[in-house]
């Protein structure tokens, strides 16, 4: 029997709204995720939110 996979999340900088990164989200996980990675066109570290679908 097959699982099903994880859907991809889409990582959106607040700065540049700019999508730098796709992530996997925990089924069990509610409200958006929020991450701080490193942003190529702010050239920085921001917090990257969750996008719209």
């Amino acid at each position: 029997m097959a699982t099903k996979k994880k859907p991809f999340v889409k990582m959106t900088c607040p700065v540049c709204k700019e999508i730098n990164y796709r992530s996997h989200k925990s089924k069990t996980m509610e409200g958006k995720l929020e991450l701080s990675k490193f942003c190529n066109t702010c050239r920085k570290h921001t917090k990257h939110k969750e996008a719209k679908k």
